[in-house]
């Protein structure tokens, strides 16, 4: 605990505080892109590319959601989610269901090869989480994660 405070305050003192628009949104936009390529590159250990292992994962959240609102979650076009889609159907990963009020939607279920591909996805996950936030003391993490959720909170 006492080593990771002192390389936190050698940190600190090596870096320019002072404001700067895009010095923090800078680091964090970094970050997100560097976890999710160590992520990307994992996940290919089970077959997945990068857009694959993130609709396999929002549908593990909630199965059945329409080819729209995933599209909108993943923040891609419905053509380019269609492709996706259309790549994990070939490979077994997920099926498609009209819905059954509106047969315009289409619906996208897990198939039991994601099904028990998932808990793999969730142990590189972790696996990534303490490799990169295991290097911070508790109370820095909790610390991080706090202003993580002030941070998006104020731009909702």
């Amino acid at each position: 605990m006492q080593c990771a405070a002192q390389n936190q305050d050698s940190a600190r003192e090596a870096l320019d505080l002072t404001f700067n628009p895009l010095g923090a949104g800078y680091l964090l936009a970094e970050v997100t892109r560097l976890l999710r390529a160590s992520l990307d590159q994992r996940m290919l250990d089970l077959g997945l590319t990068g857009s694959m292992w993130r609709v396999l994962v929002y549908l593990q959240r909630e199965d059945g959601r329409s080819q729209a609102d995933l599209a909108k979650e993943l923040e891609v076009s419905r053509a380019s989610l269609g492709q996706m889609i259309d790549r994990l159907e070939r490979s077994g990963h997920v099926r498609r269901r009209a819905h059954p009020d509106d047969r315009r939607i289409w619906r996208v279920f897990l198939t039991e090869k994601s099904r028990e591909v998932m808990p793999s996805v969730g142990e590189k996950a972790q696996a990534l989480h303490q490799q990169t936030f295991g290097r911070l003391a508790e109370d820095e993490h909790r610390a991080f994660i706090a202003t993580l959720m002030t941070l998006r909170d104020s731009l909702r």
